[in-house]
């Protein structure tokens, strides 16, 4: 049995996406694994040359033009217990001499594997490592190694998940969070490192073009669109924070989060009601000055000890930001225990 499926939501024409595609397609016919690729470039060009191309290969075109639709679309014939999410600018290739994991006898607390990550950035030398795992036992401690390991890019991202977990958490995201920003998946990859740990296989190599963030101004270009583009406000710097941890203490609550519940609650007591503090701080000190309301709910949310209770006093700074944010957040917080 087939235990991956390989997902890439594609977007460029034939010659931008061929690499990606061919270095994807060459993988999965390496490791017995599915590519499936969910087109909606209308190229085609590129259609005729990759429909029918490989038995491990699902081609679907003339996928549908939303994006989101899109990514859902790349999804939908997967069949194997483990996923991974891929770009069509991306490429992904299997290294010789380390030993490859058999997910098939990962045990059930593995929530999935790491690949080597190379960032580049396509016609320069650029070359930057990210290898690591996620193995702590708690997920507290997971939540902290990743922090401490990421290096301020979220390329675990693309790494082979289980896949019952992966998309009951995406369908969550889509159908309840209140904004479905692309921002979000910072929190959602932590939502699944809270759920278990994530192994390093150093026989995949994914590499990660960052074309999108080569300098800081690419960087806070493409940052500020992830927000404006989701109807926030353009000074994401003083709120990006409080809606990462928040978004993260509702994905701990979903029912049907594998930890248990004395590990969760010790996750939302500790490490999500510090983080919260965090983003509240920044709140005050970037916004407070010019607006008391804010810096009052934020001194009220910092005061309270109760998880959930801070987190309803943390919906009241995101209403300072945009009015509706406040009842949007109390509601994605009901969808989670629905």
């Amino acid at each position: 049995m087939k235990q991956l499926s390989v997902c890439m939501p594609s977007n460029r024409g034939f010659e931008k996406s061929f690499r990606s595609i061919e270095t994807a397609l060459a993988f999965c016919e390496a490791r017995d694994a599915i590519l499936i690729v969910s087109d909606n470039s209308r190229d085609r060009e590129k259609a005729a040359y990759w429909m029918g191309r490989s038995p491990n290969l699902v081609y679907l075109a003339d996928a549908p033009l939303d994006p989101f639709a899109n990514g859902r679309n790349s999804f939908l014939p997967v069949e194997t217990p483990f996923v991974m999410p891929m770009g069509d600018d991306d490429e992904l290739h299997a290294q010789e001499g380390y030993a490859a994991i058999d997910l098939a006898d990962l045990p059930p607390d593995v929530m999935g594997v790491k690949p080597a990550i190379e960032l580049f950035l396509a016609g320069t030398s650029l070359s930057v490592e990210r290898i690591y795992d996620l193995d702590a036992e708690t997920p507290g401690q997971r939540l902290r190694q990743y922090i401490e390991r990421n290096e301020g890019d979220n390329s675990t991202y693309y790494s082979i998940f289980r896949t019952g977990p992966y998309l009951s958490l995406r369908e969550f995201f889509l159908a309840a969070h209140p904004t479905r920003g692309g921002y979000a998946d910072w929190q959602m990859v932590m939502g699944l490192i809270i759920e278990g740990q994530f192994l390093l296989d150093r026989s995949i190599l994914f590499r990660y073009n960052v074309a999108a963030w080569a300098t800081p101004e690419t960087v806070e270009a493409s940052a500020k669109t992830l927000y404006t583009n989701a109807g926030l406000p353009e000074n994401f710097r003083d709120y990006n924070s409080l809606l990462r941890w928040m978004d993260l203490f509702v994905f701990s609550c979903r029912k049907g989060v594998v930890p248990t519940r004395e590990a969760l609650a010790e996750l939302q007591s500790a490490e999500l009601s510090d983080l919260m503090d965090l983003g509240l701080r920044i709140a005050i000190e970037k916004s407070g000055e010019e607006n008391p309301a804010l810096a009052e709910h934020a001194g009220k949310a910092l005061r309270e000890r109760n998880p959930t209770l801070k987190f309803l006093h943390c919906a009241s700074v995101l209403d300072c930001y945009q009015p509706g944010l406040k009842a949007k957040y109390i509601a994605f917080l009901k969808a989670a225990s629905a």
